[in-house]
């Protein structure tokens, strides 16, 4: 996929590294290239598209369109070492067979140009009753405060532990607390034994995750399983009944502190312009097709000013008519977990770059 001006490398830069800000080499972009490929091919890290975005906005519009023949160059990084001999590309994968695409649901509503999520079952009819005022009115459903991302999304919402980051745990499931619980799956209301080192107190709210797979080259998927509310802290350990489930829950799922929640009903998403753009750096699934409700990680975090509920658009489309759109439904200090809430066709795929084009108050 990526082929570099090899001979130049050689001239401009030591056999084995170089050190140092000024270019290394220019690459010449053959087809399907992509900024996510020349980051990973130069630097090992595709987390550093933006240095080579950067050194070469005369030339680059839009980051997803870059064209064959283009000469870009490749800037080295300050103070690190870049890889002067070239690494075989790997081989593109084999499309598979497309899954069906998730059907739109009464949660994607049309506003502002594109979808935007409104769960729906908080979502009444013209007919509900208006209890504040005559008998005979009615509530407009735009009328209605709605939570832009309900409680249950956050919690539900995978999470991606980059390779430099330890996953944030505060213990483990060690078993069940009762014997007539004994199985192999934790249920709902079952009751759990935690192993936790740290102190807890009663009516905590725990997440249960573990580590569902690897994103090559990027870092580690964290999978929410449930919730646990802690009931009872003795000289035998941590008791807690298990409140949700989102997916199937184990001895051995990990712990940790729920994601704050600070969502209020009424505050919505609002344009801004000249908002920043992140990079789709995989997806918690291993669809081929990624559709509706989806779930994506963009390369920018809270310490990037990110919060949940924020809105992103496909880089580079038409005012007005977006090709796709994600909404945040998770952060960590250095990624965003971001739900697809619109889109055109296949459009969201790993290295694609998008916009942030609403945020929250």
């Amino acid at each position: 996929m990526v082929r570099s001006a090899a001979a130049v490398l050689a001239v401009l830069i030591l056999p084995s590294f170089a050190l140092a800000q000024a270019p290394v080499g220019t690459h010449t972009v053959v087809k399907d290239d992509t900024l996510w490929d020349l980051a990973q091919f130069y630097y090992q890290n595709p987390f550093r598209w933006r240095v080579i975005y950067e050194a070469n906005t005369d030339s680059i519009a839009d980051p997803n369109l870059i064209y064959p023949g283009e000469v870009f160059v490749i800037p080295g990084l300050p103070g690190e070492a870049v890889a002067s001999t070239p690494q075989p590309a790997p081989a593109p994968a084999e499309p598979a067979a497309a899954e069906p695409e998730t059907p739109a649901s009464q949660q994607d509503l049309v506003q502002f140009g594109f979808r935007q999520a409104r769960p729906s079952e908080q979502v009444r009819t013209i007919f509900y009753p208006d209890s504040t005022g005559p008998s005979t009115g009615v509530v407009r459903v735009q009328d209605i405060a709605y939570s832009a991302v309900t409680r249950d999304e956050v919690y539900s919402a995978p999470w991606l532990v980059r390779f430099d980051e330890e996953p944030e745990s505060s213990g483990s499931i060690s078993g069940f607390a009762s014997p007539e619980d004994e199985g192999s799956t934790v249920r709902s209301y079952n009751r759990v034994r935690i192993d936790m080192p740290t102190p807890a107190r009663v009516g905590a709210v725990l997440q249960i995750f573990r580590i569902s797979r690897t994103i090559e080259s990027v870092g580690d998927v964290a999978m929410p399983t449930g919730l646990i509310s802690v009931a009872a802290i003795g000289d035998d350990g941590v008791v807690g009944v298990v409140t949700h489930e989102y997916q199937r829950i184990q001895v051995g799922d990990l712990v940790r502190p729920a994601p704050m929640y600070d969502i209020t009903p009424g505050q919505y998403a609002q344009e801004v312009s000249g908002g920043p753009e992140a990079m789709i750096m995989g997806f918690a699934g291993r669809q081929e097709i990624n559709g509706l409700d989806h779930i994506a990680f963009l390369d920018l975090g809270s310490d990037d000013g990110i919060h949940i509920g924020d809105e992103f658009v496909l880089f580079g489309s038409a005012l007005g008519s977006p090709e796709g759109s994600l909404q945040v439904v998770g952060v960590t200090p250095t990624m965003a977990s971001a739900r697809i809430s619109s889109l055109t066709d296949n459009v969201f795929r790993q290295g694609v770059i998008v916009r942030l084009a609403r945020k929250m108050p």
